[in-house]
């Protein structure tokens, strides 16, 4: 018996469509993240009802978009997104200017506000730290954004690990001590660090975020960890076209530093290239964010032949 007309027409149709099974595996990926200021398309209000943090200017959302689209990364980091609405609508208009990141998670950590997210080519597989506590003056506390925590699908030989971090800024607040929270964050953190690679030692492992201080700081070293030991981290030294090393603008005194950062530990630091590794210099970065969006180039090693 042959088979019918229906039957070699689907079986044709299968053929030509492009079948997710058998896309050619990545040869690099590039990774980006970025604090995008408050992204939020409503105001945040305060219970009296005073707008604490208004809603994002249409601009400024379409300045970040922009941005995004020209840097094209298959694996975004974000400091700053609102709701869990918030993250969708800018993974759709990602989409609609040619950036699919299909897969997304997003932090629900103690800041009600502020959020960690991160949007993927690939799948993801979460395991976010929004509980670990820690003692200041005697109060209990928790990392403020918590430390996003995920394994990133890229192949099946190769599941690159992300921690993410937004901790505590420098501006006073009346209930504890700015600098000591945000060295106990750090102290969660490399303790995170720690755990991961005292387990699978040679897991490519990148952290990224916002540290709210500067690379000479205890919290930045801190976090790195003794260089030269199995556990250290590597800070990558990005710097822009023109050489500047800067990440972030502070309005109130016109001054500019570097307190984002991205570190790798040694498995992964094999593997960052310099061509398309840096700072992202933009016309318009200010119009999107007081941040600049750090990016780097993963060249992945060979898959095994089956």
């Amino acid at each position: 018996m042959f088979p019918t007309r229906a039957i070699l027409a689907a079986a044709l149709a299968c053929l030509l469509l492009p079948q997710e099974g058998f896309a050619d595996p990545p040869e690099k990926i590039v990774f980006a993240s970025w604090n995008v200021r408050n992204y939020m398309l409503r105001a945040v209000k305060t219970r009296s009802g005073r707008i604490a943090t208004p809603a994002k200017a249409p601009e400024s959302v379409a300045a970040v978009v922009e941005t995004l689209a020209n840097i094209r990364p298959d694996i975004l980091g974000l400091c700053e997104i609102g709701t869990k609405k918030d993250l969708a609508d800018l993974q759709r208009r990602l989409k609609k200017a040619g950036l699919s990141l299909p897969h997304k998670t997003w932090v629900d950590g103690p800041d009600r506000d502020r959020h960690l997210a991160l949007l993927s080519r690939f799948p993801l597989e979460v395991r976010h730290d929004t509980r670990t506590a820690f003692r200041l003056g005697g109060a209990p506390q928790r990392v403020r954004r918590g430390i996003l925590d995920c394994t990133v699908e890229v192949r099946p030989d190769f599941p690159l690990r992300i921690l993410g971090v937004h901790l505590k800024s420098a501006r006073v607040v009346p209930e504890y001590d700015q600098a000591a929270f945000r060295r106990a964050e750090s102290l969660l953190l490399r303790a995170h660090v720690e755990d991961i690679l005292g387990q699978v030692p040679e897991a490519p492992l990148l952290v990224f975020g916002d540290f709210n201080d500067t690379k000479n700081s205890p919290v930045v070293k801190g976090v790195a960890g003794r260089a030269g030991t199995s556990k250290s981290l590597t800070i990558l030294p990005l710097a822009d076209r023109q050489g500047d090393q800067w990440t972030y603008r502070w309005d109130e005194s016109d001054e500019y530093s570097r307190i984002d950062f991205v570190m790798v530990n040694s498995p992964l630091r094999r593997l960052v290239r310099r061509g398309g590794t840096r700072i992202h210099r933009d016309k318009n970065w200010y119009e999107a964010s007081d941040h600049r969006p750090l990016v780097v180039t993963l060249a992945l090693p060979d898959a095994p032949r089956p």
